[in-house]
């Protein structure tokens, strides 16, 4: 799996999209009628949330008009929210089409090859179905993901329905999510790009995943039993598919260990391994190898030490014997690179250090002396893992792969010590990244300054805003002129519960669509805590009548804001 350190672009990009606002790149790249569709399609929802279905009509409408004239590529994500407002207002004929439509408009921009931020308008889409499955709309989320045919989506939807007790509309929606990846199974049959069943297999091993991230082990279980399924249909007797095989079966073994289903992946293993053992090395010796080392440390996760000793020495057995050969690249020596870091993995350092003195040619060496000084470190060894890195010629190198290590098991503190203690040079950004991802953004702004890293200050903005400290998002974005991130500022305002000091955010901004963004957060938040209780149109009424005695309402007050929030969005094309 890939490292959870991301870069510090990319952790904005992520989290902007959720809070309902454009990055700089993409409000400098739309014309007025593309934001305001989005904004306009945003401000009906709300008031569809709101139940004053005349103005989420009335205001639906113009997002329609505006979406007409708006770039085609993510229509479909503002057709989507209209399709909420209209289904949530009780014109559930209406939402229907334009969720149709939205889906149809996706798949056509699709299929034209568009996309921003390296997201494609069907991803888009289901990102957004999953946004709306995570603030309680399910059966919008469901219409979208379904029309969409995306078992992934169905299944986070699925796992969001777990959460609130609905199990068994949950297992319905799993149970057609692993039909729909049936449906992907035969139309990639047509197309033969890519093995259909070994597809089928990944998506349900992530389907899997989905449903064990969300603490959800037996629904998760089920689904990668159909994962199982499906890779017993993988043609065997091509070496490239026979090879796909096997990578796909660890990855149901090693899901199965981590819901601490032992015993099943060890059975799982046992009908895995002969099946890599007995597969032809050719083309593909170091994915034999690769596979065997992974199986061997899946067994010693399962608490099979025996046999992870035993695969080990297969391994080794099968690396020794793979001939040099210029199609295969440096195949030989990374291969038993490979297993002596397996053996270093168990806690077996000696004979990992035998097998590395073998590889041939000794500049080989390095990448396998790199990683066993990272599992050195997780031994927690640290003392063996710096000695092996000063042994290095790359010693930089293997240095950032410790610093790596404590980052990827969100262990920042730990990381900057080393990096500091070690003086590693070319991961300070990494760190300060990771220190974003632990909601640490004190930390972060530290590492920046001392670094004199460019680029990371929306980051920290973004870092203080969501961990609750919108003060100093506040400063921060004030002094370093960034104002773009003000709506998130606003959002973490409004999520504390200081509405007057978001409103009044809000109202200085002077870019009209940042204002409207940052008017929108206010309403959301306004409408959350309702929107998340149960019954909530009735306890919203119930509410608004006892306030309604005494002062103004939340949703009096989300109204007026939307209010202003549409004059801001109508303002944009006479601003730009």
């Amino acid at each position: 799996m890939k490292s959870n350190v991301l870069c510090a672009k990319l952790l904005l990009l992520a989290a902007l999209p959720a809070l309902g606002m454009l990055t700089p790149k993409q409000a400098i790249a739309l014309p007025a009628p593309d934001v305001q569709a989005r904004l306009l399609s945003d401000i009906a929802f709300q008031y569809a949330k709101l139940g004053d279905s005349q103005q989420a009509t009335t205001i639906s409408e113009q997002a329609l008009e505006a979406a007409e004239a708006m770039e085609p590529c993510f229509k479909a994500n503002s057709l989507a929210k209209v399709a909420g407002s209209y289904w949530l207002s009780g014109q559930e004929a209406e939402g229907k089409r334009r969720v149709t439509e939205a889906v149809e408009t996706a798949r056509a921009q699709g299929a034209t090859g568009c996309s921003s931020s390296a997201t494609s308008p069907t991803e888009s889409l289901m990102n957004r179905a999953i946004e709306l499955s995570d603030e309680g709309q399910f059966e919008l989320a469901i219409a979208l993901a379904s029309g969409m045919g995306d078992p992934n989506a169905l299944s986070e939807i699925a796992a969001d329905l777990l959460n609130v007790g609905q199990s068994r509309r949950a297992d319905e929606l799993l149970k057609e999510a692993i039909a729909q990846a049936q449906t992907i199974k035969e139309a990639m049959a047509q197309t033969q790009n890519i093995d259909n069943a070994y597809y089928q297999t990944q998506v349900l091993n992530r389907m899997g995943m989905n449903l064990t991230l969300a603490g959800h082990p037996e629904p998760a279980k089920a689904v990668l039993e159909q994962a199982i399924l499906s890779a017993a249909t993988i043609d065997t007797e091509d070496p490239e598919t026979a090879s796909l095989q096997g990578s796909a079966l660890l990855w149901t073994a090693r899901q199965f260990t981590e819901l601490g289903a032992d015993d099943r992946a060890i059975a799982l293993l046992d009908q895995t391994v002969p099946k890599i053992r007995n597969r032809s090395a050719d083309p593909f010796p170091l994915d034999k190898v690769s596979q065997l080392v992974e199986a061997a440390l899946l067994y010693q996760r399962a608490d099979s030490n025996d046999k992870a000793v035993a695969i080990l020495a297969e391994a080794y057995q099968f690396g020794k014997a793979i001939v040099p050969d210029a199609s295969y690249g440096q195949a030989d020596a990374d291969a038993l690179g490979r297993v002596a870091v397996g053996y270093a993995e168990i806690g077996d350092f000696e004979r990992a250090m035998q097998i590395v003195e073998e590889i041939q040619p000794t500049s080989y060496r390095q990448a396998a002396l790199g990683n066993m000084a990272s599992a050195y470190a997780a031994a927690g060894n640290l003392e063996a893992a710096v000695e092996l890195a000063q042994s290095d010629p790359n010693r930089n190198g293997v240095m950032i792969g410790i610093v790596r290590h404590y980052l990827q098991e969100k262990q920042p503190d730990q990381a900057w010590q080393f990096a500091q203690a070690q003086q590693v040079k070319g991961i300070l950004s990494e760190v300060a990244v990771g220190y974003l991802d632990a909601g640490q953004p004190e930390q972060a702004l530290q590492l920046v300054q001392t670094g004199n890293l460019e680029g990371f200050m929306p980051d920290i903005v973004q870092g203080y805003a969501a961990s609750g400290q919108p003060e100093q998002a506040m400063q921060l974005a004030q002094s370093e002129e960034i104002p773009w991130m003000l709506p998130a500022v606003v959002e973490g305002f409004a999520q504390q519960g200081q509405f007057d000091t978001a409103l009044q955010t809000a109202q200085s901004i002077a870019d009209p669509m940042h204002r409207a963004q940052a008017l929108i957060a206010i309403a959301r938040a306004y409408t959350e805590p309702q929107a998340k209780a149960p019954g909530p149109q009735f306890a919203m009424q119930i509410q608004d009548w006892v306030v309604g005695l005494f002062g103004t309402s939340d949703r009096e007050r989300a109204a007026e804001v939307l209010v202003q929030a549409v004059e801001a969005t109508q303002s944009i094309s006479s601003a730009q």
